[in-house]
């Protein structure tokens, strides 16, 4: 999930750290979310719901969202 997370903000792998929130990511728009959700579901095999998809704000809640769908 690193991989897919450091390729949709443009960081290093290691530079994704679960503290990491929306306004820390200056790439991370409307439409890099969607871009986001969109690598992640491809990427994963997976859906989410839009609930889902609006708490992600940040790196551990995308993680925690990810873990029960995999």
């Amino acid at each position: 999930m690193e991989v897919i997370l450091s390729k949709v903000f443009g960081l290093k792998e290691e530079e994704i750290k679960d503290e990491l929130t929306m306004q820390d990511i200056e790439r991370w728009d409307s439409l890099t979310h969607m871009d986001l959700i969109t690598s992640l579901e491809t990427g994963l095999d997976i859906r989410f719901s839009m609930d889902e998809i609006m708490a992600m704000t940040d790196i551990k809640s995308i993680k925690s969202i990810v873990s029960q769908k995999v």
